[in-house]
């Protein structure tokens, strides 16, 4: 397979010599946009607000309070059918199908246990057989839930692409019975199964847009206009030196790195080292400088291939022209990501790590 396809490993990142761009995250509402965001933009009306549940005197366990179930080796039919299910395996060869089931575990999980906790490493993804699991983090001091996933649904999926930690808790809401895949045994199958691999490399990239699109930077936009913007992102592979923007540009622009890194670097002063910022997957660049009239001074490059979803100057101009709140953009950008140059901005998506 080109390496244009590939997606991030499973394991985590290893560590870069480059220190990454401190960036406070922002304080996200769960996911809304749809998968098809163009077709089903309209549903994000239905569940705009996070639902928060008062504190109970059950507070979330802390991470290192182990959940309780019972868990054993899957009974092979049943991995098989539930994985079936799963929107993104439908059609999948049944040899895939079966391949993915071999090894997976059968959990049983009663009402009000937890099925996994806010901070556990994601090692594997789960499917709901029978039940409802909702996904809820805590928030000073509160319970808030973000969703439920119901039979038939899988969870942690995009965690695993990520390299991050759970960033919600599960419990279960009445008796569960969920099956659990190990992240290796998927490996396993992406790296020969071309079908499967395609579709979670869009998954991947859709959801990392969807995460950037509900944070408070686009607040004052509404919906439809959220659901054109993703709409817009065209995904760009950069090979090493390859570069996105150089000092002096009046551009516009947004990148959503989805693999790999790009680097942000300003000119060297005479006598001094020129300071230097990595932007890693999870991260965007912002450039306002069309907007704001003042040239960038900072030059945009590949270290390594890397692949990036892109939001180019004429899209944008052309959101822009029929949303004018996206005008204000670089008025709310200060407050939300960190300015690294005058009109170059750096944050984080938000990735729920689910």
């Amino acid at each position: 397979m080109a390496m244009v396809d590939q997606l991030p490993p499973l394991a985590p990142r290893e560590r870069r010599t480059r220190v990454a761009v401190p960036v406070e995250p922002p304080v996200l509402k769960p996911s809304l946009i749809p998968f098809d965001v163009m077709r089903d933009a309209e549903r994000e009306t239905r569940v705009s607000e996070e639902v928060v549940v008062e504190p109970s005197t059950s507070p979330l366990p802390l991470p290192e309070e182990a959940p309780i179930f019972t868990q054993s080796d899957a009974d092979p039919e049943l991995a098989l059918y539930a994985l079936s299910q799963v929107r993104m395996f439908k059609d999948l060869p049944e040899a895939s199908l079966e391949a993915l089931a071999t090894g997976a575990q059968q959990l049983e999980i009663p009402d009000g246990e937890f099925v996994f906790l806010e901070g556990d490493e994601a090692r594997s993804f789960y499917v709901v057989v029978e039940g409802t699991v909702e996904l809820l983090r805590q928030k000073d001091g509160r319970e808030v839930a973000l969703r439920h996933a119901n039979r038939g649904e899988s969870l942690g999926l995009f965690g695993l692409f990520s390299a991050q930690l759970r960033a919600a808790s599960g419990r279960a809401i009445g008796d569960c019975v969920i099956i659990e895949v190990a992240g290796e045994r998927l490996q396993e199958l992406l790296d020969r199964d071309d079908v499967l691999h395609e579709r979670l490399l869009r998954m991947h990239r859709e959801r990392l847009l969807e995460s950037f699109m509900t944070s408070k930077l686009f607040n004052d936009i509404d919906s439809i206009a959220r659901a054109r913007l993703i709409g817009r992102f065209a995904n760009r592979t950069f090979n090493v030196g390859d570069q996105l923007l150089s000092p002096g540009e009046v551009t516009n622009l947004v990148a959503v790195v989805t693999h790999g890194s790009l680097v942000l670097e300003e000119r060297a002063r005479p006598g001094e080292h020129p300071r230097s910022y990595e932007v890693l997957p999870g991260q965007f660049v912002m450039v306002t400088a069309a907007m704001s009239g003042t040239p960038t001074r900072l030059r945009i490059h590949a270290p390594e291939f890397a692949t990036v979803s892109i939001l180019t100057h004429k899209d944008l101009n052309e959101l822009l022209h029929d949303y004018p709140a996206l005008r204000t953009l670089p008025q709310r950008l200060p407050t939300f990501a960190r300015q690294l140059d005058r009109s170059v901005f750096c944050g984080t998506v938000g990735v729920p790590g689910l």
